[in-house]
């Protein structure tokens, strides 16, 4: 199915769609296994639903994204959200740099999309969304995927930030701001910078996440305009 398509039976295909999702009785189509090249010349591996299955996915997370940014989103984290992106992150990364926090525990995560189970992230949302029939839909609607968090859903940016959050409440105490799946922690001595690359490292561990070798590294002076760069 189309999008053009779509947009001609709207009338028919999206009342009908409603009566299932209120009633219980929608279940997701096939999903298309493709790799679509990035801008970096990489080949990412997708799963992607049908364009129907895509208009409940994007509804899905039009119901979470105002609860999740009330309640589980830290002010030091942008990427995936509305209004905070790389700029918001460096100006938050700009205040440390100024006052003199020189030292820089950098984190990449690497396969932040990996690894989660559907029970996990539904007990991750279950502490904020208290409806059981939605939550139920969303059960159904990440079944259908390969993994939960599958890159191609138009529900896995903000799962991959609810799936940060949980690495995000173990370490509060420190000078952090994420960008994604990018944490830089600011420090005013190498000793604080290692000791927080090993708090971050160490919480990331709980969520059976590792930092990616080769983006992840002690800085010293880094120039701030340099951080969170794509594929750096």
């Amino acid at each position: 199915m189309t999008w053009g398509y779509l947009r001609r039976e709207a009338r028919v295909m999206l009342p009908q769609l409603a009566i299932e999702l209120a009633s219980g009785t929608w279940q997701p189509g096939p999903v298309r296994d493709v790799q679509v090249p990035t801008y970096t010349g990489k080949q990412m591996h997708m799963f992607i639903p049908t364009v129907r299955d895509r208009l409940v996915h994007r509804a899905l997370r039009n119901a979470l994204e105002p609860v999740l940014e009330a309640g589980a989103f830290r002010d030091w984290v942008s990427g995936f959200r509305p209004r905070r992106n790389r700029i918001t992150s460096l100006r938050q990364a700009a205040v440390f740099d100024q006052a003199g926090f020189r030292w820089i525990a950098d984190l990449d995560v690497a396969s932040v999309s990996e690894g989660a189970t559907i029970d996990e992230v539904i007990d991750w949302l279950a502490e904020h969304i208290h409806d059981g029939t939605f939550l139920a839909r969303l059960r159904t609607a990440l079944a259908a995927m390969p993994s939960p968090i599958a890159p191609g859903s138009g529900l896995a940016p903000i799962l991959i930030n609810l799936r940060l959050s949980q690495v995000d409440k173990r370490v509060t105490g420190l000078r952090v701001v994420r960008f994604a799946d990018n944490y830089v922690a600011f420090a005013r001595t190498r000793e604080d910078a290692q000791e927080a690359f090993y708090t971050i490292s160490d919480a990331l561990l709980q969520l059976r996440l590792r930092p990616n070798e080769a983006k992840s590294r002690i800085r010293e002076d880094a120039n701030v305009e340099d951080l969170f760069l794509i594929g750096g």
